[in-house]
């Protein structure tokens, strides 16, 4: 759970009501699927072929050239992400120095880059721990104080009746876009999604990741919930009418707390952005340097690589800083880089992992597919007012299957599933 989610979530709940929480449920039902039908099998494979990214995968599965489709789908993705957390500092700077929007993304870009280029994964890790650990503190704490400053459920209820926004407490009070995109979007995108995949194949053994898989379930329930109650109970209970709702959290603090526990709330803010952007970031240059430039420069050194690496960040830097500027709304940067994530890849990456029909030229062929429709459907501002995942992934998914279905001669696939496919 990054700023943007914090800050976005509880904007978008602060507006729709309690029926955001699918925004939460697309992540955890995906890490739930992730955990029960494929994390053990990533693991495996990933130990069998020494796996980095889910380029490495795709080019096991489906031959050298199924390695660019996984790549552009997660840089695009690893670029929006990251560009949240840089429009999320911006948001802060604006609120507490005036600083212009677009100066505040560059000054987050800049930040964010720096020091991820100067302590690397290791420094990464060490940090997320500390800021993810106070961010799920200051969150669950600033949804009981809300709670109890807002007059409790029947106090809630009784102005949600009043005003006329029942349907805002209800959690189907929502549109059917508002469910199922999502799901089809945030959700899909986290199963094959770089840093998610890093981490199964990053941990000391398969019950190590099991474990940490589940805990992040509850985690992010418990976390994203309490976004969306904040946002809900903001509008219902609290009464706040901010000229911008983008503001929500800020003017949640500062009506609920003192300014002692104010400051200390900008601090949770700050935790937060940080705990996901450099991690972002990271994933991101991982993919860069495994697919792009270590299939070409081959067995390098490590002070070479090391340098690769650094140059990487910056790379992905400068593509999230880029997406930033031309995407600066927190939830709908997420979904445009998950949207085309999940309409070309995750259909052929996952039902390879069990499927042994589909060869080469299903694989490659479906995932462009998906992608260049996603991107193009994104780019020409939503023809017929369809969402690119409505179109991108039905696309990708057709051609998967038509391919994998036509007659041929033994496929690559069972070659794959015969040597590699590891045992449940």
């Amino acid at each position: 759970m990054g700023g943007a989610t914090l800050l976005g979530f509880m904007t978008d709940a602060y507006k729709l009501g309690a029926g955001r929480i699918w925004l939460v449920l697309s992540l955890t039902i995906s890490v739930i699927i992730l955990n029960l039908f494929f994390l053990k099998r990533l693991r495996r494979l990933g130990e069998k072929h020494t796996l980095y990214t889910v380029g490495d995968y795709a080019a096991v599965r489906y031959g050298p050239f199924a390695r660019y489709p996984a790549l552009i789908g997660n840089i695009c993705a690893m670029a929006a992400l990251t560009g949240l957390q840089f429009v999320a500092i911006a948001t802060v700077l604006n609120l507490l120095f005036g600083i212009d929007r677009s100066v505040g993304i560059v000054i987050g870009f800049v930040f964010l880059t720096l020091k991820s280029y100067l302590g690397g994964l290791t420094a990464v890790i060490w940090t997320d721990a500390i800021q993810g650990t106070i961010q799920t503190v200051g969150i669950l704490a600033l949804c009981v104080v809300v709670y109890i400053a807002s007059g409790g459920w029947d106090a809630i209820h009784a102005n949600a009746v009043e005003q006329g926004q029942q349907a805002m407490l209800s959690i189907v009070g929502v549109g059917p876009a508002e469910i199922f995109i999502p799901l089809l979007t945030i959700g899909m995108a986290v199963l094959v999604r770089q840093d998610k995949w890093q981490r199964i194949w990053a941990a000391r053994d398969i019950k190590t990741t099991v474990r940490a898989y589940w805990c992040s379930v509850g985690l992010v329930l418990i976390t994203g919930g309490s976004i969306v109650a904040i946002g809900t109970m903001a509008n219902l209970g609290l009464g706040l009418s901010p000229d911008n709702p983008a503001l929500i959290y800020y003017q949640v603090i500062q009506a609920t707390l003192p300014p002692a526990f104010f400051i200390l709330m900008l601090v949770v803010l700050i935790a937060t952005i940080l705990s996901c952007g450099d991690s972002f970031l990271i994933a991101g240059s991982t993919t860069l340097v495994s697919d792009l430039v270590r299939t070409r420069v081959g067995d390098a050194s490590d002070h070479k690589m090391l340098r690769y690496s650094r140059l990487s960040v910056i790379a992905m830097g400068v593509m999230s800083l880029g997406l930033a500027m031309a995407v600066p709304r927190l939830v709908d940067l997420w979904v445009t880089g998950s949207a085309i994530l999940a309409s070309g890849i995750t259909v052929p990456v996952l039902a390879g992992i069990y499927w042994s029909r589909p060869d080469d030229r299903a694989g490659v062929a479906s995932m462009w597919t998906g992608l260049v429709v996603a991107i193009v459907w994104q780019v020409a501002g939503h023809p017929l007012g369809l969402h690119p995942v409505f179109v991108g992934l039905p696309a990708c998914i057709f051609v998967f299957v038509v391919l994998a279905f036509r007659p041929r001669p033994i496929a690559s696939g069972v070659a794959y599933h015969q040597a590699a496919r590891p045992s449940s």
